[in-house]
């Protein structure tokens, strides 16, 4: 499923001349002649932007181009000379790494005194990247913060101290996703503290334009609304729906057929929602499913004893674009004044929510 929002980063892109090439480059003890390189976009869903072959004595150099400071995985692999092993389905022999490195149109060079050293970390005590100062604010941000999920005080700190740098409007970016993640508060202070971005106007404009998107759906505004398809297809708004649980808590399931994750969760919703009094709290899905009779048949087989609903063509496209969504599971607990209370990022963080709020 594509993000609608990578989407139109990838054709907003400012251009960068053609002459200017990023090269990353190193040699590396144990790195054998013949293992593959390839630097893949982690921005653009894996796409290869440059690959190499390992020459005699671990020597490396792969050159490429970027329109933008990108995010990637530099990656090796010895998958082609295990030729005959791998045809036999004999794989103990393979040896992969993956390495987060933000690729600028700069010279790079990997030091490291081992290949059984390379970390799947954009930096270590014994692996370092030099030459390009956006993976090295990178290296900084992820240190301080983590590369996933890192806490809004720590990465808005990093960001006070690197107010136009790519690596601060990529955190920044991050946050601004899955709608109801931040408060109206939080969206300000990104507003107030990212003042440009000159190595990267079009990750900037993005972020401007993202903002004010989840200016919408900031923690404690109502639901925005969404067109939606009961099972015996009559039309329904997703607003109303939430105005007739006025006065109990309210847990929005958004899922898919194909979405293992979100089936998988089904029985612990099922506990919770036999937990509690109907009178206090309830449940309804809304499938983002675009096959209608997907939908029907995990229904069916799913056993759901809640309202079931399914987003429309319409609904579909304002939900991936307002809500800022990548994909599925996502959550979303509104409260009994029909304001959203945030969006638990599992069935564990739902019911330690729900049961906060229930006490």
């Amino acid at each position: 499923m594509k993000n609608l929002f990578s989407v139109l980063f990838l054709t907003v892109c400012c251009a960068v001349s053609a002459q200017q090439t990023f090269c990353i480059h190193g040699k590396v003890k144990g790195l054998k002649a013949g293992v593959e390189i390839a630097v893949l976009s982690h921005e653009n869903t894996g796409e290869t932007i440059a690959t190499a072959t390992v020459q005699k004595n671990g020597k490396f150099f792969i050159e490429g181009h970027v329109d933008h400071p990108t995010l990637c995985t530099l990656t090796t692999n010895n998958l082609d000379m295990l030729g005959d092993k791998i045809a036999q389905n004999n794989y103990k022999d393979v040896k992969w790494t993956y390495t987060p490195v933000f690729v600028d149109n700069s010279d790079m060079t990997i030091e490291v005194p081992s290949y059984d050293l390379v970390p799947d970390a954009p930096e270590s005590e014994h692996f370092h990247i030099t030459g390009s100062a956006t993976h090295r604010e990178y290296c900084e941000y992820t240190a301080r913060c983590g590369s996933h999920d890192p806490k809004f005080d720590d990465a808005i700190r990093f960001i006070a101290e690197h107010p136009t740098s790519v690596v601060s409007v990529y955190a920044a970016n991050l946050m601004l996703t899955n709608g109801y993640n931040l408060t109206a508060e939080q969206i300000h202070e990104l507003q107030t503290t990212i003042t440009g971005c000159p190595a990267d106007t079009a990750r900037y404009n993005l972020f401007v334009r993202r903002a004010h998107i989840a200016e919408l759906t900031a923690v404690g505004n109502p639901i925005v609304d969404l067109d939606l398809i009961t099972p015996e297809n009559a039309r329904r708004q997703l607003a109303d729906i939430v105005k007739e649980h006025a006065g109990k808590y309210l847990l929005i399931d958004f899922w898919a057929s194909w979405c293992g994750i979100c089936r998988a969760s089904t029985p612990d919703i099922k506990v919770m929602y036999d937990k509690y009094d109907r009178s206090r709290f309830d449940v309804i899905s809304v499938s983002c499913d675009e096959n209608d009779n997907a939908w029907r048949t995990a229904m069916e087989k799913d056993q759901m004893a809640w309202k079931q609903y399914c987003l429309t063509p319409e609904g579909y496209k304002r939900f991936f674009e307002c809500y800022q969504l990548i994909g599925v599971p996502y959550y979303l607990l509104v409260s009994p004044d029909g304001k959203v209370i945030g969006n638990p990022s599992g069935t564990e963080a739902i019911e330690t929510l729900v049961s906060q709020a229930l006490e």
